[in-house]
């Protein structure tokens, strides 16, 4: 069975990282979600997963300085 997922990261701007424990078949791998305003991807690693969040922050903010 797999654990419940494990907050590991979160940024100023709201962001978040969680691991998870997953299985399949007879292996289990460990996996990161990386969340910004309801916009969640699975990652490989918690490197990966933060630059996915700071991707997402800095197009944001690109957003906010155009209006």
């Amino acid at each position: 069975m797999s654990s419940a997922p494990e907050l590991v990261l979160t940024t100023p701007q709201g962001g978040t990282v969680h691991t998870y424990e997953l299985s399949g078949g007879k292996s289990s791998f460990q996996r990161y979600l990386g969340c910004y305003l309801g916009t969640c991807k699975f990652c490989n690693d918690l490197e990966e997963a933060t630059e996915y969040l700071e991707s997402k922050t800095a197009l944001k903010q690109s957003d906010l300085q155009q209006q």
